[in-house]
Formats: C-alpha cells, sequence, structure tokens
C-alpha cells in the first residue's frame, strides 16, 4: 500500500478544503429554479428513468461507458468490454444501479452506480452518452433518484461523493446549482508508506511543474498525489 487515505469529521462547520457534495432533507422540485423543473420535465419527456438488475448493465451497458469515458480528461485508463463487464459483476452486493432509457427506442443512454449504506445513498460513478445530455437526461436522472432515496426511502441524505482530484468534471457544480445539493466539509487524513512520504516530503515544492502536464500519466498522477499533499495540509 502506498498511502492510506481518510475522512476525519462529517459535515463541519468550519470550511475546509476537502468535502462532500450532499443533498439532505426532504426533496421538494417546487425548490428548484423554474428553469431546473423545465429541464427534468423535458427530460422525462424523453426518457423512462428506472433501476436495472446488475446482469442487465453487464450486458448493456458497455456502449454508454465507453462514449462517456471519450469525454474525460484524465490519466485512467478505458476498459475493454471484457473488463467494464468484470468491474460490474466485482462491486459490492450493496451497489444499486440506475438507467436512463430513451422512450422511442428504448435504448440505454445512462446509467448510474449507487452505493447504499448506513441509510444514505453515494451516487459514486454517473455515465452518460453525450448527445443524451443534449435532452436533459442527466436533469430526468438525478430528479429521479433525489426522489426515490430521500422522499421514498427516507435516507438521511444523497451524495456524488467527495471532491474530484484525479480528473475534471463538473457534476458537484451542477449538482449544486441545478439540484441546490451542498458541501459537507471535513478533513482529508493521509498516511504514507515510508518511501512515498519521502517522495512526496522532496517534490512538493515543484508541484506546479506537475501539475501542467495532461498527457503523461505518470507525471499526471505525481500530479495528483501533490494535490492530494496540498489539501491534506491544508485540513491540518
Amino acid at each position: 500500500t502506498y498511502f492510506i487515505r481518510w475522512n476525519e469529521g462529517f459535515d463541519l462547520s468550519k470550511q475546509t478544503e476537502w468535502w462532500h457534495v450532499i443533498k439532505d432533507g426532504n426533496y421538494d422540485i417546487t425548490d428548484l429554479s423554474s428553469n431546473t423543473r423545465s429541464k427534468i420535465r423535458r427530460g422525462l419527456k424523453h426518457f423512462d428513468v428506472i433501476p436495472c438488475t446488475r446482469s442487465f448493465i453487464e450486458e448493456n451497458a458497455y456502449e454508454v461507458y465507453f462514449q462517456a469515458f471519450a469525454r474525460y480528461k484524465t490519466f485512467e485508463k478505458r476498459f475493454d468490454k471484457q473488463k467494464f463487464r468484470d468491474a460490474i459483476v466485482g462491486l459490492p452486493s450493496n451497489v444499486e444501479f440506475w438507467g436512463v432509457f430513451e422512450k422511442k427506442s428504448e435504448r440505454i443512454v445512462a446509467f448510474s452506480e449507487n452505493v447504499v449504506s448506513a441509510n444514505a445513498c453515494f451516487y459514486s460513478t454517473i455515465w452518460f452518452k453525450p448527445e443524451s445530455l443534449k435532452r436533459y437526461a442527466a436533469y430526468a436522472l438525478i430528479h429521479a433518484m433525489n426522489d426515490y432515496y430521500l422522499n421514498e426511502q427516507k435516507f438521511r441524505y444523497v451524495t456524488d461523493g467527495a471532491r474530484n482530484i484525479s480528473h475534471s468534471t463538473n457534476i458537484h457544480q451542477f449538482l449544486e446549482q441545478k439540484f441546490l445539493f451542498r458541501k459537507a466539509y471535513s478533513r482529508l487524513r493521509v498516511v504514507y508508506a515510508p518511501l512515498v512520504y519521502l517522495f512526496v516530503r522532496t517534490m512538493y515544492p515543484c508541484r506546479q511543474f506537475f501539475a501542467r502536464s495532461t498527457t503523461n500519466s505518470v507525471l499526471s498522477k505525481v500530479a495528483v498525489l501533490l494535490e492530494q499533499e496540498r489539501i491534506r495540509r491544508a485540513c491540518e
């Protein structure tokens, strides 16, 4: 193990450099802006949003993953179809799946992997075919899942997870601005293996150099490691 990372505290009153984006309490669509409500209605006009079985996602969702992954600027490697299927099968038993289906063709155009635990739901990974976003599939999916987990299941909160430092994404801003999610602050704690600690301490003053690398996978990984260290230090 190169390092162990965990959160200390959750939903702190003091702002920190580390947070989870959450939605708690009752979900009421009338609290959203008229623009967001309109986009939800248009999304639901084009798409059906329903829970899916693990086997269905394994067999039918690779093309969604493939097209969605192409949008990301990341050092992470895209799975081939077999690795994708293996990854879906290997997910824990408390993962639930939701799919977005085009009404006319009944094709799946998006799906979400949700981790359910301790009366809360983590929207772990969400994938969209790019063309579906233009017809507001994201609005339809988030609306349906919020309504189910917060209103029907009465969960304490739903979350899209912690601040992302490994690839560029606008999902947190989208959830905060459109669906009134908020930041639940915590402290980031990291303990490194001895050699990794020595490397991080030595390279930390040079972190801006690594941050400029977007194509080299090794340099990008170092940049993420050093950004994590910056956040850890800020949380002390």
